[in-house]
C-alpha cells in the first residue's frame, strides 16, 4: 500500500520521493477479507493524525499540529469489494446502482449479464431510444441515486461483523449468502433491501472525515 501526501503541490505529490510505502501483504494470493486486519494499525494511525500529531518545521523551526484525513482509495474492483464491504459479482454487483441494479441471468452463460447502463445518460440522449443498437427497448428510467455514506452508516449500525475472514460469519451474512446462491440461477425480479446486500461495515468508516490530505493506492 502506497500512500500520497496531497497537500503538496501536483509536480511534486507523485514524486517517487514524496510516496509513502504504509505495507506490504506477504503471499502468493490476495488477502481477501482478511485485508482489514493489515489496514487496522493504518486506520489508527489516520485517526491519530486527525486528532493532531505534534511536529517539527525545520522551515520555520518550531513545533506544530500536523492533522491528516483519508481522501480516497484506489484499487482493483476485487480489491473494491474487501474494502467497502458490497460485493462486486453476482445479481447486485455495481456498487453504483446498488440493490437498483439492472442484471440478467444468462441461463447458457451461466453467469449475469449487467444492463441498464442507459440510464446513466442525459434524459434526451440518442442512445436511450435507439433499440435495435442494444436490447430492443428505449430507455426512459432515471440513473439510480447513489446511496451517501452516512446513508450506508445508519444501515450498518447494528451489524454484527468481526474483521477477517477466517472468522465465523454472523447469521445476517449466512442468510444473506444463502439468498445469493438461490438467486445466482435466478431471473426474478425483486425488490431487496440495500441494508441485507452489505457483507460487512468497511473498516474505513472508523476513519473521520475531514480535510482533505491523503489518500491510498491499494495494489492486489
Amino acid at each position: 500500500m502506497v500512500i500520497v501526501p496531497y497537500n503538496l503541490p501536483p509536480w511534486l505529490c507523485k514524486k517517487q520521493s514524496s510516496l509513502i510505502l504504509s505495507m506490504i501483504i506477504p503471499g502468493e494470493k490476495g488477502p481477501g477479507n482478511d485485508i482489514d486486519i493489515y489496514l487496522q494499525p493504518l486506520i489508527e494511525e489516520l485517526k491519530q493524525l486527525w486528532a493532531g500529531v505534534e511536529t517539527y518545521d525545520v522551515l520555520r523551526k518550531e513545533n506544530f499540529y500536523l492533522r491528516a484525513a483519508l481522501m480516497w482509495t484506489v484499487n482493483d474492483f476485487p480489491a473494491y469489494a474487501n474494502l467497502s464491504g458490497w460485493s462486486t459479482k453476482g445479481r447486485y454487483a455495481c456498487p453504483c446502482c446498488a440493490a437498483q441494479m439492472c442484471s440478467q441471468w444468462l441461463y447458457n452463460g451461466k453467469k449475469f449479464c449487467y444492463m441498464g447502463h442507459r440510464w446513466w445518460l442525459d434524459e434526451n440522449h440518442r442512445y436511450r431510444f435507439q433499440k435495435a443498437l442494444f436490447d430492443g427497448t428505449e430507455e426512459l428510467k432515471k440513473a439510480p441515486e447513489q446511496t451517501i455514506g452516512s446513508e450506508i452508516l445508519f444501515m450498518l449500525k447494528d451489524i454484527d461483523f468481526s474483521y477477517g475472514k477466517l472468522n465465523q460469519p454472523s447469521n445476517r451474512q449466512k442468510n444473506r449468502r444463502s439468498r445469493d446462491e438461490s438467486n445466482d440461477e435466478s431471473d426474478k425480479e425483486d425488490d431487496p433491501n440495500e441494508a441485507d446486500l452489505w457483507k460487512k461495515r468497511s473498516i474505513f468508516f472508523s476513519c473521520l472525515i475531514g480535510s482533505i490530505t491523503y489518500f491510498a493506492t491499494i495494489l492486489m
